[in-house]
């Protein structure tokens, strides 16, 4: 049976990052600091897909797990590279999580010889974790 879909062209792994969250954490500072918190941290898209969720916070957590993974991946962390807001969580094709970056973190890429950032997320009950890839070219 063939596959009705592909996978994204893939190049050889230039960074490597991984974050766990715990889910109550992320769920005390949005009760504590509610509005500021959220538009500080995420990108209205993705603000639009949790705050949808019956259940917010594993999916706030898991997207924010995802940006620190991501920022671990180029080795930069949050703050001169990239600010909370650079790296999104959006849906791709299938639905799958794919990584959106803005301008700052477009050039950060390009900057690293990297062409596309990968990204896996998986939340349990208590925690999420995030994996991200800064991809090469071929």
């Amino acid at each position: 049976m063939a596959l009705d879909f592909s996978l994204p062209d893939a190049g050889p792994v230039i960074g490597l990052g991984v974050d766990i969250v715990d889910i109550a954490r992320i769920r005390d500072v949005r009760e504590r600091q509610g509005e500021r918190f959220l538009h500080r941290v995420y990108t209205q898209v993705e603000l639009d897909y949790c705050l949808g969720m019956s259940n917010p916070d594993p999916h706030l957590a898991v997207r924010f797990a995802a940006k620190e993974a991501v920022s671990k991946a180029f080795s930069t962390g949050i703050g001169e590279h990239f600010e909370w807001k650079s790296i999104g969580v959006v849906p791709g094709e299938r639905r799958q999580p794919e990584i959106e970056l803005d301008a700052k973190g477009m050039e950060t890429l390009k900057a690293v010889g990297g062409v596309r950032v990968a990204i896996s997320l998986s939340h349990a009950e208590t925690t999420a974790i995030a994996i991200a890839a800064v991809i090469g070219s071929v």
